[in-house]
């Protein structure tokens, strides 16, 4: 088994669903990892990631399904060549190999006014770390150059660049929409705990989103997400063996929310029948 998971900081995206590929559902040997490097040996291939300071090396199963998500897009399937060292990823294991792996990252379009020592400094102050790709493109760019950058949500460290002499286009171009979402928690709920969101665009990391408490038994978090964003979610008190399940104590579907709103507020109101390790 894998060893123990970094965790992702928060970011959401636009993510309608793609039929050749869904996103990942709750997998407990799911581990945060960075991309090291791919290698291929007697016809098969072997992923090479890290998890904190150490290594680790697994062959990858030949169906295994390999795909990226970016800020204001959705999943797709890639060729694992396509993966750059520094990327972020969430890898699942089964029987000793990877059967799947998904990287998730943040697109932002800026200018470096200054490239030193594997580091941009964009006009806003914003200093950005270069790895991999990144770094080895940014070495030689003059100053004013216009980048496209790739990097891990919730980070500064860019793991990839594109350069050009004329702006890019931002990301994303679709309005914002602040969603409130209001959940109503069992009375039996532990009053130190604290309630969160877990969602498909960080790979179901179980206290993604932290939520804050309301009188009531109620908790609420309000998010900021581009119009037309589908998510799937599930509330849990920071672990999987702390997430909701129905009054039966059977585990439920996930959850769907999507931005409709025409203005720049919608609200959402849930309630958790119970929690997995508690009685109704």
């Amino acid at each position: 088994m894998l060893g123990a998971a970094l965790a992702l900081a928060w970011t959401l995206a636009s993510a309608a669903p793609v039929t050749a590929s869904t996103s990942p559902t709750p997998v407990p040997n799911g581990i945060h990892a960075t991309f090291v490097a791919l290698a291929e040996k007697h016809g098969a291939a072997y992923v090479t990631f890290a998890i904190g300071t150490m290594q680790q090396t697994m062959r990858l199963a030949a169906d295994a399904l390999v795909q990226e998500r970016a800020v204001g897009g959705s999943w797709k399937p890639i060729d694992p060549a396509s993966l750059r060292p520094g990327a972020p990823l969430v890898v699942f294991e089964r029987g000793g190999q990877l059967v799947q792996i998904d990287t998730l990252y943040a697109e932002i379009a800026t200018r470096f006014v200054l490239v030193k020592n594997d580091y941009g400094v964009a006009p806003s102050g914003a200093i950005y770390h270069l790895v991999g790709k990144a770094a080895v493109i940014g070495a030689g760019l003059p100053s004013g150059t216009y980048v496209l950058l790739r990097v891990a949500p919730g980070t500064t460290t860019a793991f990839d660049l594109a350069a050009s002499t004329t702006p890019f286009s931002e990301a994303s171009q679709l309005p914002r929409v602040y969603v409130t979402i209001d959940v109503l928690v069992p009375l039996n709920t532990p009053s130190t705990d604290v309630v969160y969101m877990s969602t498909d665009a960080l790979s179901w990391t179980p206290n993604a989103v932290r939520m804050a408490p309301l009188p009531g038994n109620r908790w609420t978090v309000t998010l900021s997400l581009t119009q037309g964003t589908q998510i799937k979610y599930k509330y849990t008190r920071g672990t999987w063996t702390t997430d909701e399940v129905d009054l039966a104590g059977n585990e439920i579907a996930n959850r769907t929310l999507t931005v409709v709103a025409k203005g720049a507020a919608q609200k959402v109101e849930d309630s958790v029948a119970r929690w997995a390790d508690k009685q109704s």
